[in-house]
C-alpha cells in the first residue's frame, strides 16, 4: 500500500481560509449597515407625517437622513479598509522565506496607512458635521 502525498500548501490554505472570512464578515456588517439606513428612512417617512407641533425645526429629519447616510458611507468604507488592510498583512506573512524584520516593517507600514486612513474618515465625519450644523442654524434663521 502507497501512500499519495498531496500537493498543498498548509499555511497559504489557512491564509485564504481566513481572508475569505474576514471578507464575508465584512459582507455581513455592510448589509447590516444597508438594513439600518432602511429603518432610517423609515421612520424619517414616519416621523415627517406627525402633527406640525411635533416637529420641530423644517428639513429636520431630511438633515438627520443624510448625516446617519455619511454616516454609514463612512463606516462601509472604514470596513473595506480592515480587510485590504487584513489581506496585505496576511500576504506578507504568506512566504515563509520573509524574515521576521520585513514582516514586522511590513505591519508597521500597513497600521500607519490603517491609522491615516481613521483619520481620513473622522475629518470627512466632521465636515459633515460641521456642514449640518451650518444647514441648521441657516434653517432657523429662516424659519
Amino acid at each position: 500500500m502507497t501512500k499519495t502525498k498531496t500537493n498543498t500548501n498548509q499555511p497559504t490554505d489557512f491564509a485564504s481560509l481566513f481572508i475569505k472570512g474576514v471578507e464575508r464578515a465584512a459582507l455581513l456588517q455592510k448589509k447590516s449597515l444597508d438594513d439600518a439606513v432602511r429603518q432610517n428612512a423609515e421612520a424619517i417617512a414616519a416621523c415627517k407625517k406627525a402633527p406640525e407641533g411635533v416637529r420641530a425645526v423644517p428639513g429636520m429629519f431630511d438633515l438627520a437622513g443624510q448625516a446617519f447616510e455619511g454616516y454609514i458611507e463612512a463606516q462601509k468604507s472604514v470596513i473595506d479598509h480592515v480587510v485590504q488592510q487584513t489581506a496585505a498583512l496576511v500576504e506578507s506573512g504568506k512566504d515563509s522565506g520573509n524574515s521576521a524584520q520585513k514582516v514586522a516593517a511590513d505591519f508597521t507600514k500597513t497600521m500607519q496607512q490603517s491609522i491615516e486612513r481613521a483619520v481620513e474618515v473622522q475629518k470627512k465625519a466632521l465636515d459633515l458635521a460641521a456642514q449640518e450644523a451650518k444647514a441648521a442654524t441657516a434653517s432657523k434663521r429662516t424659519a
